[in-house]
């Protein structure tokens, strides 16, 4: 549901506007989480998670579009890692409300009043939103160009912007971002899916000692986007996405060592194992995606800038996030095979960047 409303909101943002576009889906992943809450049966639930996942989706276009116009170059790739980063604060903020949610009214409804908190916090967002969030003026001065009919045909947004992005010298770039993104979402799904399952069910580790070993692995996920961040400021997104793969490919090639020699154990006493800290290195292998954003904002033009974004992140996640963890475990064999074959991901991502487009660094403008 995601990947559709990556590509019906991208579309909407760049046509509409980056401002309602994101108010609607806020208030409709909101919506949906109250509704969630309330649901009297699976089905209903599902319904409502399919309508978040088609809110959520757009977000990610809309979002580094409405920086990269605003922003300044000396640090946009710092403040676009710190809003990748938000992710896992996210992550993290939303598992300490429905906890707390569950020790205080039980486990059997009390997942029901975390979800009722947390889509009503969305909905003050959207409201704050309302008043507080400016429209791109890039955006609106595309827009008056675009109703003067002054623009020359090659900048002109088609009526489809999807098609757009295949055309005009653009497709080998959205090819190669489509690519990246894959590579990236390989990686932390790598983590996401079989992390867990390595530590309690291979390992036996307590569910609380894993859940530490898995929020420390997202607090060091979450610095590494905003280093990466500040990295691309000093050189360019493109060598910075390299530095992060050759990072996190050394982490999982550490790990898939481990792994192959049978030493990938982690004792109670967890800081003290390699192989704790060669996973703390691939939790730190999707820190590509702290100038993701950025990169591809600084790639495309203001007309197609919320579509494009949101075709290359959605289209990487269903194929890296998506289709990948439906045979891996087959190929591997095993949990820490399945987990160890994440290398691919930074391997595959370092490998595309070299022939990815950089415009970094340059002025955004209206009409490009």
């Amino acid at each position: 549901a995601s990947i559709a409303g990556g590509l019906i909101f991208g579309w909407v943002g760049d046509v509409a506007g980056r401002k309602r576009t994101y108010v609607i889906c806020v208030v409709s992943f909101g919506a949906a989480a109250i509704l969630g809450g309330l649901a009297g049966s699976y089905p209903i639930f599902l319904l409502t998670r399919l309508l978040a996942g088609i809110g959520m989706g757009g977000l990610f276009g809309l979002g580094y579009s409405m920086f990269t116009e605003c922003w300044e170059v000396r640090n946009r790739g710092t403040v676009g890692g710190l809003i990748q980063s938000m992710y896992f604060v996210g992550e993290i903020v939303t598992e300490g409300v429905i906890f707390a949610c569950l020790s205080l009214f039980g486990h059997a409804n009390g997942w029901r009043d975390g979800y009722i908190i947390l889509g009503a916090v969305s909905l003050v967002v959207a409201a704050l939103a309302i008043v507080l969030l400016p429209e791109s003026e890039q955006w609106r001065a595309y827009q008056a160009r675009l109703r003067a009919g002054d623009l020359p045909a090659q900048q002109r947004r088609g009526n489809v912007p999807l098609f757009d992005l295949f055309r005009r010298g653009m497709a080998r770039g959205t090819v190669l971002f489509v690519i990246i993104a894959t590579s990236m979402f390989l990686t932390t799904n790598s983590m996401i899916v079989y992390l867990s399952t390595f530590l309690m069910k291979v390992e036996h580790l307590s569910l609380g000692r894993s859940s530490l070993i898995v929020l420390l692995g997202y607090m060091v996920t979450a610095a590494s986007y905003v280093i990466t961040g500040r990295i691309s400021d000093r050189i360019s997104p493109r060598w910075a996405f390299v530095a992060a793969c050759a990072f996190g490919t050394a982490g999982f090639a550490w790990f898939l060592a481990l792994v192959a020699s049978h030493s990938d154990h982690i004792s109670a006493a967890y800081w003290t194992s390699p192989t704790f800290w060669a996973l703390m290195m691939c939790a730190g292998a999707a820190s590509g995606f702290g100038v993701l954003g950025v990169w591809l904002s600084e790639f495309l033009p203001t007309r197609l800038r919320s579509t494009g974004s949101n075709f290359a992140y959605y289209g990487g996640r269903g194929l890296g996030a998506g289709v990948y963890p439906l045979f891996a475990l087959d190929i591997a064999g095993s949990v820490p095979m399945a987990l160890a074959l994440g290398v691919a991901g930074p391997v595959l991502g370092g490998a595309a960047a070299f022939a990815a487009p950089d415009n970094s660094g340059r002025e955004i403008s209206a009409v490009e």
